[in-house]
């Protein structure tokens, strides 16, 4: 059964979420941080009135890549971006590198058995569109994980 992606990049690897679920895409932009919270929290942003807490799943998954670093200078890069969801009623966002397309895509597999750098509980499974990998994310593990 095929079903509705928003496929993005991050850190040179391909992941997606269920279009059911994505509210907005945003540029990039600077969020209030949250003093004592995980590294994974970049902060929190108000939205049309609506507070979202902003996530750096890149960070949460163990991955290096162009995001920021706590403490470091922010550079934004034009194609950075924040997704904001809704998963189980719960209101979030999540930074990204870049949006690659919005696109229809068969019903995920079984996750891998090995991702290099990443827990595979993290992911609901993985599709091939065009002979690439994309890792569909799972945010319910994700962000309750401890």
């Amino acid at each position: 059964m095929m079903h509705s992606y928003l496929v993005f990049l991050l850190s040179g690897r391909l992941f997606g979420v269920r279009l059911h679920g994505a509210i907005e895409i945003l540029p990039w932009r600077s969020s209030r941080s949250v003093p004592l919270s995980y590294s994974s929290v970049e902060g929190l942003i108000d939205y049309r009135g609506t507070i979202y807490p902003v996530f750096n799943i890149g960070r949460r998954l163990g991955m290096s890549g162009p995001g920021p670093v706590a403490g470091a200078p922010v550079q934004v890069e034009t194609a950075r971006s924040i997704i904001l969801l809704e998963e189980n009623k719960m209101l979030f966002g999540i930074t990204v590198d870049s949006v690659v397309k919005m696109t229809k895509l068969e019903e995920p597999s079984a996750p891998p058995e090995k991702v290099q750098g990443m827990e595979t509980k993290y992911f609901q499974g993985v599709v091939y569109d065009e002979d690439q990998e994309i890792l569909i994310l799972d945010f319910e593990r994700l962000l309750h994980a401890g």
